[in-house]
């Protein structure tokens, strides 16, 4: 009777066992299929396309020409540029060569500026600003395969279904002659181009501004205007209006009113001490509302910011990059350089690492533990700022980190 109940048990548990594995395959099946050695997710991808409608002589040339590609996947986990500081960053991005031929570009493309302001009320440094931080004005636009780039994320498990809709998107490309299988190079992630877009942008925005019936981002710099600018327009770019401006602060400045997400009028800045370096150019008046932000704390740099900043960080949502981009802005404008005051230099990767997993234990939310200061992690340091009757300007020091190192050896 046991050996009965044993094996009735046992088959229970295999057919259990089997419904359950079923189950969360057809789980990922609703999902992306990804992760799978490359020639069968090329497989995958093959039957996809073609169901999609591609051609099926496009696909095959697509695929004859995806190779996986190691280094993509190393670049991914590690994008080093973004534990940097924002003065350190900025310094390298917002550089001599970059504002030079920035002006020579707005002076040479004039009459194709002028009528992108009058249709869309984009100023000329802002497109500039973008073509300058991807490529360098066309000048370094990459060495990594497209397809190949494309294809290795699409497998990989962390974005696939981001990157296995742009692999698709860029087959649309191939089969439509806007992008080479074989010779066709940009960026690690798979994007191309002076302004380094994705395929999916490049078909929803991508247009001719020299008028020559074509759509070529990598060699027209009339394309790569007029088609950032439609780009610009489309993630809510409000025309005339401004995006970033600088400002000073008094020493005794309440702190803890800057961040992202904590706006308020003008006038009430204002009243709160906040002074404009420079009163632009745009249609705004003191209802507007903005933002303060501190990039490196209360003695590094200080920013108001406004709606159009959101489309800095919808091009590409790093902080760091987005006021870096917005501060490029500001400089081809005509803006000086920032004031500084020798803000403390940004925590090392091992004591950011700290840092986060200090701040996770005491319950703060701080998103991935990756060593990078990201917009949870500065929320974080500045709750814990105010609870501690620090300056609440959400910039981490060395003190800091000791502080809380001391505080979790009392605890």
């Amino acid at each position: 009777m046991w050996e009965i109940i044993t094996i009735k048990k046992s088959f229970l548990f295999v057919l259990t066992f089997w419904f359950l594995t079923l189950g969360i395959c057809h789980s990922d099946e609703k999902k992306t299929d990804c992760g799978m050695p490359f020639p069968f997710f090329l497989d995958n991808m093959r039957e996809k396309a073609i169901k999609s409608g591609i051609s099926s002589k496009t696909v095959s040339n697509v695929i004859l020409n995806t190779e996986y590609l190691e280094e993509v996947i190393k670049l991914d986990r590690n994008q080093i540029a973004f534990r940097s500081s924002f003065t350190d960053f900025s310094n390298r991005s917002v550089n001599e060569y970059r504002l030079l031929h920035g002006q020579k570009k707005v002076e040479k493309y004039e009459s194709l500026f002028n009528e992108i302001w009058r249709n869309y009320g984009i100023p000329p440094e802002v497109i500039v600003s973008f073509w300058a931080m991807e490529t360098d004005y066309g000048e370094v636009q990459g060495n990594f395969h497209t397809l190949s780039a494309l294809g290795t994320l699409a497998n990989d498990c962390r974005r696939s279904e981001l990157f296995q809709g742009q692999y698709l998107s860029a087959m649309k490309l191939v089969e439509n002659k806007m992008l080479n299988a074989k010779n066709s190079f940009g960026a690690w992630a798979g994007e191309f181009g002076q302004i380094q877009m994705l395929p999916s942008d490049i078909i929803a925005y991508g247009a001719d501004g020299d008028g020559d019936g074509k759509v070529q981002l990598g060699i027209s710099s009339h394309d790569t205007i007029l088609t950032a600018a439609k780009l610009i327009l489309s993630k809510g770019w409000i025309p005339r209006q401004p995006w970033m401006q600088e400002v000073e602060l008094r020493e005794d400045f309440p702190w803890q009113e800057a961040g992202l997400g904590r706006s308020r009028p003008i006038k009430d800045w204002l009243k709160l001490g906040v002074r404009l370096r420079k009163v632009g150019i745009y249609d705004f008046d003191s209802n507007t509302k903005a933002s303060l932000i501190l990039p490196q704390g209360r003695k590094g740099p200080q920013f108001l910011i406004y709606p159009n900043f959101n489309v800095f960080m919808k091009w590409n949502n790093s902080f760091l990059y987005s006021t870096t981009a917005a501060y490029l802005a500001n400089r081809l404008g005509g803006e000086s350089e920032f004031i500084s005051q020798d803000p403390e230099d940004i925590l090392s990767f091992d004591q950011m690492i700290d840092l986060q997993e200090i701040l996770y234990k005491m319950g703060y939310e701080v998103g991935k533990v990756d060593g990078i200061l990201g917009a949870k992690t500065r929320q974080s340091v500045r709750i814990i700022q105010i609870n501690l009757g620090l300056p609440a300007d959400s910039w981490p020091t060395t003190e800091l980190l000791r502080l809380l190192k001391s505080i979790g050896v009392k605890g």
